[in-house]
């Protein structure tokens, strides 16, 4: 990372802070349950009962909470994730294609994903997530060995990181190496055995009944009941991929760009596993009863990272990807945005630097990776 680059990432980073500064925060929904379970843990009573859903993000929050005694300690720990993002999606995509200019196209795509860093202020976990996303592709990249932990960790944020096991299963084949995938079991097992303890139920969708009101949190429903199996659901996914009025993560084009880059370019490191993680991705969310856009991110992040050679060789399809992308952040500013900034001018402040990043690749010469 040259100097250039590094003011870019720092001026980002301040920015996006200062975006985040200006909001209005506001407790809803599960962000309820995500932050009860980080305060009940904070004063020393971990209680899986009273506060349904994954509570991976909790954790962070605590050290949070004994610092500032804020109740809303669960967006602050989001907005830390989401900050720390904006290097490592940079790191993702210069690591990946080798190419500095690629990691800027990455970050440009990154704040056109406004889904998880809006539905934080609500106390969402998305924008964690991403990040946990993001450190286990750059994790499986760089071939650490501690891979399995971070992906351990973004499973217990919000399982559909799991659906990456494929980025990195290949390295740990060796009795050596699968040390590191028994321990992320054994953190994993931990986590679901003392939800378990304490509920007598495995960990389900909650959506299933807490959107219609009747979601008792010391009886829910068993976890069969999340997955329905039927033909609805995969219909379901491409509909969260395509249809902006789901309130979906990323430019539809992207999304296309990414298709069509994996079945053509059979040169793309990681290609197969990448495949695979997509398809595993497509399997859980489509036999789930009740599915959102965001259970899609790790698909939409892989597909993302696929799409930024097209970008970066046809100016006119990044031009189209802005316009698309304003129709992304319409319908999350009417249903999410409008609550917690003023108006859409500052809530498109992400967009605003996109482009200026945009500009600055541009300017600065591009080595048109082939497609």
């Amino acid at each position: 990372m040259n100097n250039n680059e590094k003011i870019i990432i720092f001026l980002a980073v301040l920015t996006v802070l200062l975006y985040f500064l200006v909001a209005t925060p506001m407790l809803m929904d599960d962000g309820n349950q995500y932050e009860g379970f980080a305060q009940s843990l904070a004063h020393g009573k971990l209680d899986f009962k009273s506060f349904y859903g994954f509570q991976g993000l909790s954790f962070f929050a605590v050290p949070i909470f004994w610092l500032t005694k804020s109740k809303i300690s669960i967006i602050i720990a989001s907005a830390i994730f989401s900050l720390l993002s904006i290097p490592l999606v940079y790191l993702v995509g210069r690591e990946y294609y080798q190419d500095k200019r690629a990691g800027l196209y990455f970050l440009i795509l990154f704040l056109l994903t406004p889904y998880p860093y809006t539905t934080m202020m609500r106390g969402f976990q998305e924008a964690a997530l991403l990040f946990f996303i993001l450190l286990i592709i750059y994790a499986s990249l760089k071939k650490w060995k501690t891979t399995p932990i971070l992906w351990a960790l973004g499973g217990i944020v919000k399982p559909f990181a799991l659906t990456l096991f494929p980025l990195f299963a290949g390295d740990f084949k060796s009795s050596k190496n699968f040390v590191w995938i028994i321990l992320a079991l054994v953190v994993g097992g931990m986590y679901l055995g003392a939800s378990y303890y304490q509920t007598g139920h495995l960990i389900n969708n909650a959506a299933i009944g807490s959107y219609e009101g009747n979601f008792d949190t010391g009886n829910p429903p068993p976890l069969w009941q999340s997955f329905a199996g039927n033909i609805k659901g995969y219909l379901r996914v491409g509909g969260n991929l395509f249809l902006s009025f789901r309130k979906i993560m990323i430019s539809p084009l992207v999304v296309l760009l990414g298709v069509i880059s994996l079945w053509h370019n059979k040169e793309l490191k990681l290609r197969k596993e990448i495949i695979f993680a997509i398809m595993f991705n497509f399997l859980l969310v489509g036999s789930l009863t009740f599915s959102f856009s965001k259970y899609l991110l790790p698909m939409t992040t892989l597909f993302t990272l696929m799409a930024i050679p097209y970008l970066q060789k046809h100016k006119w399809l990044m031009v189209l990807v802005f316009i698309d992308s304003f129709f992304v952040f319409l319908p999350i500013w009417n249903y999410f945005g409008f609550h917690f900034w003023s108006n859409i001018y500052i809530y498109l402040i992400p967009f605003y630097l996109a482009l200026a990043i945009y500009f600055y690749a541009i300017r600065n010469g591009n080595p048109y990776p082939n497609p």
